[in-house]
């Protein structure tokens, strides 16, 4: 395997930046790392290290607590540095997508409509329900 030549796509520097970031981590491979950037925006990880959101990690295959706290550790100070918008995304945002995963909605749809979510909205049940009625709309 260590003769292998793997190619990996990024659709913006964030994303290789924190892909690197990840690799760098002792126990994190390629594969676990690409595990990890597919189940959220770069801007959500951001922001669930810097919430040290370790259920958000969990979820991912292959990453236990032990993994996560490890990710969250060594990332917490330079996720600050990147001057990425941590607070654009809410705690417990990760169980609103896996959530509106479970239900049938594509990645993509449900953290397009967790962006679009007002900020005034709290709680993990008000924000599924909000999200919920957007993706409705959209599908109208």
């Amino acid at each position: 395997r260590e003769d292998a030549l793997d190619l990996y796509g990024f659709l913006n520097s964030f994303d290789l930046v924190f892909f690197e970031m990840l690799i760098a981590i002792s126990g994190v491979g390629p594969k676990m790392a690409m595990s990890i950037l597919s189940i959220a925006p770069t801007k959500l990880l951001a922001s669930a290290i810097a919430k040290e959101d370790l259920t958000f990690f969990t979820r991912v295959s292959g990453v236990g607590r032990k993994t996560a706290e490890k990710i969250i550790l060594e990332l917490k100070d330079k996720v600050h540095k990147l001057g990425i918008d941590v607070e654009e995304f809410e705690v417990g945002d990760s169980e609103v997508l896996d959530a509106l995963e479970s239900l049938g909605y594509s990645a993509r749809d449900a953290q397009n409509s967790l962006r679009q979510l007002p900020k005034d909205i709290k709680g993990i049940e008000n924000r599924i329900k909000e999200a919920l009625k957007m993706l409705g709309r959209r599908q109208k």
